[in-house]
């Protein structure tokens, strides 16, 4: 054996005994070296201190000294007795320390040497340890960061200025989505992987008050119960694209990275979501019970099934969205969310089973997949099959309480039991023989972190949980065809095709974490591991007219958009949609009289005409409240004012009531109809509310008014415009799918089969990003701007292109798309949005045919050199 891999300070001999060697406490060596062509991992024997020092890059966990094998009083005193292990080749390749309290702990390399395995054992560990605190350390002066796989992920970086501590459970709901964590530091990359649910990465920032050091990002590993090993795997220089590349092949390991190739040969069906657009009906049937689900509080049935095909055929047929993954909730014998987990049969409020099989065999027909949303994880206590023998027990043997529904008081089913259940021949078995969707959606299952039940007839543990979830997820599949469940974890990768909510959630990238407060930056490092394996989309719904940076953040991940606030009933049929008015109003003069009145008076730019007679209003707002108005008659009237006119109103004196507290409001104005005050004019810059922002408005400490930044605070109602683009005049829901549609279906089919390769930050403020999918002749190139300023991109089809905020733009083979205000040698002063497709078959740089569509700006678009003019759409043959 050599001296670099043994320093001792005795002339003892080793006997080798089957590959291992035996240390007595007095033959300890001062050190032993494990070697790889990756690492080299130095470890104490008699304390179990190490270090690991990346071959390729030099870089050292811990930075300096050494770090604990583990924290807790079992490894308290050293270790009795070291054995070492030798590869096949005869390399040392391990080495085990144990204790005589029968405590154990050792280091490993694996993989050729590419991964150091830290594992434990003794049973006075199951109460729980911690391991790496002070190894995986990474400082402001390091300029490094942690990725987390937090739903699309977490950047953290080490110079943020932000102290915190959290903690991201295995699975847990926005935990580790995946069981990983990645490490930069001076530019060296490490992976910490594991298998075990009882794993609990926690994740602080500290902020030194001494020192050259002014922050400190650590990870303290509990681990728990079985949580017996885990992993590191130095990856020499790199970020955090070398962390997912390197991920991956771990993952593939694994057998976690099955993908929608795989799916697709699986089930052809897989292959109609890749770049359909998710919509769903939350509440076909919304029956609101009280706690104990005794008695009804309320009933509204919010669509018919037959009004669900409706609308199915609507967006086929008049929206021309070619695919589609259209997902009908509250369907189920009580609606939603009640009486689980007995579903059947269809509730008759909506039609029944006759007319619920009716809408599936028609939403069908048109090439979309539909899907059943259901749920076994809740049980409420008027269900048919309550039983609380098959409900999740604490300690005590108490059933463990769910949530508070629409059904009432849910109750957690154990996992066993909810396959149980599932699998019952009234419930799965009959949904698919009556109605066959393509694919079947059930509530919570990934969402949920792992669960535990102290029930003696079915004891559960974390581990065990997943494993049966699997299950149930498997058995789904089976049945269906198509399976998906709500967030996602990779562990249920190779047992579905959808994740529900994965992307984001209610129109934010998370539910209840903020990453402003933990200094972390959102990137999409699922797409970075995983694009190529499953569909995915956020969940809940959201505002449309606030939803540009959600565009944005969907753009740069690939992926199409759930449109989960649909509303009620035949919608586009309810109201006249008007046309777009290009009228524009703006404040022409604020003068403020005293602290609580003022005089204001205002402009009305017309650059088109309308024959209606409309009145002005002109709300003061405090988030979504109108807190006083200053309505008004036009002069000359609406009906007459013609292109090219500017129109003057005021000025008014307006007071403001004493119960306004507000320290400032926003301005916004419009136009509302003299006989209908609900009705009011869609105007060219107005939001989804039909009303356009005038500006700021401060009543502390004095009263001044500031002038909006309209591009920047239109910005995020961008999608619902329509002016002079394909969707004028349709209904405000309408307008946002289509738009959206155009430009992230085409872009998600592109990228189906493709790995998010390089995410980078163009600009020094990191607010200008590039995403990379694939390589070589099939890279798809996605750039979002979420600064606040204009920002300036080359592009391969478009020349110089400027994005506002929120500013997209994407370049694909056959495919190019872009939210901009310059693109082609063209400004657009009001930003415009285009998609552009090769319709003969060809790449875009070949294509001799082009079909171009316009959701809204000027109309004009120039395409190698030629100017076309676009309106709606065109099938454009090139000169």
């Amino acid at each position: 054996m050599s001296h670099r891999h043994i320093s001792c300070h005795l002339a003892t001999a080793i006997i080798l005994l089957g590959g291992t060697a035996a240390m007595k406490a007095q033959e300890q060596p001062a050190a032993i070296e494990l070697v790889s062509d990756s690492m080299i991992v130095t470890i104490q024997p008699a304390t179990g201190a190490w270090s690991l020092t990346d071959r390729r890059s030099g870089g050292s966990w811990p930075s300096t000294g050494t770090a604990a094998i583990g924290s807790a009083t079992a490894f308290a005193g050293g270790f009795s007795q070291s054995v070492l292990a030798h590869d096949a080749q005869g390399r040392l390749s391990g080495v085990t320390l144990s204790k005589k309290n029968g405590v154990s702990a050792g280091i490993t390399l694996v993989d050729g040497g590419r991964t150091a395995v830290f594992s434990y054992d003794g049973d006075e560990l199951k109460s729980g340890f911690r391991i790496f605190g002070d190894a995986l350390q990474i400082s402001d002066t390091d300029t490094g960061c942690v990725v987390v796989p937090c739903r699309e992920g977490l950047l953290f970086p080490a110079d943020s200025g932000v102290s915190f501590k959290r903690t991201f459970g295995t699975s847990d709901y926005e935990g580790c989505h995946m069981n990983m964590m990645g490490f930069v530091k001076k530019g060296s990359a490490l992976i910490m992987d594991w298998d075990d649910a009882y794993v609990f990465p926690e994740l602080q920032s500290t902020q030194p008050q001494t020192g050259e050091v002014k922050q400190r990002l650590n990870c303290d590993v509990v681990m728990r119960n079985s949580a017996r090993s885990i992993r590191l795997t130095p990856l020499g220089n790199g970020d955090w694209n070398s962390i997912a590349e390197n991920y991956r092949r771990i993952a593939e390991h694994k057998g976690l990275a099955v993908t929608m190739g795989e799916k697709a040969r699986r089930n052809p069906h897989a292959a109609l979501l890749g770049g359909a657009a998710n919509v769903k009906l939350w509440t076909c049937l919304a029956r609101r019970m009280n706690e104990n689900s005794t008695a009804e509080e309320s009933v509204k049935v919010r669509w018919s099934f037959d009004e669900a095909a409706q609308i199915a055929e609507h967006i086929r047929n008049d929206l021309q969205i070619e695919k589609c993954l259209f997902i009908i909730g509250g369907w189920t014998e009580g609606g939603y969310d009640c009486r689980h987990p007995d579903a059947l049969p269809a509730n008759p409020e909506c039609g029944g089973n006759a007319a619920l099989a009716d809408a599936v065999s028609r939403i069908q027909s048109l090439g979309y997949v539909a899907a059943f949303h259901d749920n076994y994880q809740d049980m409420y206590a008027d269900a048919p099959s309550w039983n609380p023998a098959m409900l999740e027990k604490d300690a005590a043997g108490n059933v463990i309480k769910g949530g508070r529904w629409l059904g009432g008081r849910a109750y957690m089913v154990c996992a066993p039991k909810q396959v149980e259940l599932a699998a019952r021949p009234q419930n799965l078995p009959a949904v698919q023989k009556l109605f066959g969707p393509w694919c079947y959606f059930i509530d919570t299952t990934y969402a949920v972190g792992p669960r535990e039940c102290k029930d003696p007839a079915h004891p559960l543990d974390r581990n065990s949980d997943i494993a049966w979830k699997q299950k149930l997820s498997d058995f789904s599949r089976e049945t269906f065809g198509l399976f998906g469940s709500e967030c996602g974890r990779e562990w249920a990768l190779p047992h579905s095709d959808w994740f529900e909510g994965l992307v984001g959630v209610s129109g934010r990238y998370f539910h209840n974490l903020v990453p402003e407060k933990l200094g972390a930056e959102v990137i999409p490092f699922w797409e970075m591991v995983y694009h190529d394996c499953q569909i995915a989309h956020g969940k809940y719904g959201y505002s449309a007219d606030m939803a540009a940076e959600y565009v944005a953040h969907h753009a740069l991940c690939a992926r199409t958009l759930h449109y989960h606030s649909m509303p009620d009933h035949l919608y586009w049929k309810a109201e006249h949609q008007a046309r777009t008015i290009d009228f524009v109003p703006s404040v022409d003069q604020f003068k403020a009289d005293g602290d609580r009145a003022f005089t204001i008076s205002y402009s009305w730019q017309a650059d088109g005409s309308d024959a209606n007679n409309w009145r002005a209003f002109v709300h003061f707002v405090a988030g979504p409240n109108i807190l006083f108005q200053n309505d008004h008659e036009l002069s000359p009237a609406t009906s007459t004012w013609q292109p090219g006119q500017v129109i003057k109103a005021g000025p008014f004196r307006v007071e403001i009531p004493e119960s306004v507290k507000a320290d400032s409001v926003k301005v916004y104005a419009g136009l509302f109809s003299l006989k209908d005050v609900s009705a009011r004019a869609k105007l060219s810059k107005s939001d989804s509310q039909n009303r356009v922002l005038l500006g700021t408005l401060a009543l502390k400490p004095e009263l001044a008014f500031t002038p909006g930044d309209v591009d920047k605070d239109l910005c995020h109602a961008t999608y619902t415009r329509s002016d002079k683009g394909w969707a004028d005049g349709m209904h405000a829901m309408d307008v946002f799918i289509k738009n959206t549609q155009e430009l992230l279906g085409p872009l998600n089919e592109a990228t189906t089969h493709l790995r998010l390769t390089k995410f980078e930050y163009l600009s020094p403020d990191r607010l200008l990003k590039r995403a990379v999918y694939g390589t070589g002749d099939a890279q798809v190139t996605v750039v979002v701007n979420t600064s606040k300023q204009n920002q300036t991109v080359a592009s391969l089809y478009g020349g110089d292109v400027v994005l506002p905020t929120w500013g997209v733009l994407v370049e694909a083979p056959r495919f190019t798309g872009f939210y901009a205000s310059r693109w082609g040698g063209r400004d657009y002063p009001d930003q415009a949005l285009f998609c552009i497709h090769a319709a003969d078959g060809q790449t875009l740089t070949k294509a001799r045919k082009l079909r171009i569509f316009h959701g809204f700006g000027a109309p004009d678009i120039s395409w190698r050199g030629q100017a076309l003019n676009v309106p709606r759409e065109a099938v454009v043959d090139l000169k």
